[in-house]
């Protein structure tokens, strides 16, 4: 059980979010930093949809992403991480009055890490996505459908009020709960992956724990 949850376990209990939230940036933009984010907001986060990893790239594979997906959209609040970005026209179909935010870094950022973490390995879903799993020799190719992806989504949803570009680079508490229309929570803004962010939000939570029962 992530610290992450346990801090937004009142909120989850005591306040039922309503709207969805669906993080529609590209793998490797802080779309797990803002699942975390979103967790301490009280939301149940759905990441990466492994329901569909046997998908044919000789079917329709975003139909059989959506097919896979149907169940888990009842059964959660938020989604975040791969494939759910490939799919943001169709659940803004399903969920039109859902928040669809597009997690966002430099291009030059974002590449690095994708190298850094994917390199030459076969990943799911990026054959279907890029055409190809190398990263490296690949990166123009890579490049490329990051930008096609952000310019596309930005012409989707230009002039809807439901929408938010998030650029985690410069992730606050403030641009997000202002958008959510929810209070800011007391906690820093996490960052997923980062052992000292982590360490930090247990601190503070078992400093809460200590206040609440152990009174001077």
């Amino acid at each position: 059980m992530s610290t992450a949850f346990l801090l937004g376990l009142f909120r989850r209990v005591f306040f039922k979010r309503k709207r969805k939230v669906f993080v529609i940036g590209f793998h490797k933009t802080g779309t797990s930093t803002l699942g975390k984010a979103l967790q301490i907001l009280g939301y149940t986060v759905c990441g990466s949809l492994k329901e569909a990893y046997d998908y044919d790239l000789n079917n329709d594979v975003k139909s059989y992403i959506l097919e896979k997906a149907k169940p888990l959209l009842s059964a959660y609040d938020s989604f975040q991480d791969t494939p759910w970005f490939l799919i943001y026209k169709e659940l803004y179909q399903l969920y039109p009055d859902a928040y669809f935010i597009l997690t966002k870094r430099s291009e030059e950022r974002w590449i690095k890490s994708i190298q850094k973490h994917f390199g030459t390995h076969q990943f799911k879903f990026h054959d279907y996505i890029y055409g190809t799993t190398d990263t490296i020799n690949d990166e123009n190719i890579y490049l490329k459908r990051y930008q096609n992806h952000n310019i596309e989504v930005e012409l989707f949803f230009e002039g809807k009020s439901n929408f938010l570009i998030f650029d985690i680079e410069n992730s606050s508490w403030e641009t997000l709960v202002s958008f959510l229309g929810v209070g800011r929570p007391f906690v820093s803004f996490p960052h997923a992956n980062k052992a000292g962010d982590n360490l930090l939000l247990q601190t503070k939570l078992k400093s809460i724990i200590k206040r609440l029962y152990y009174k001077k």
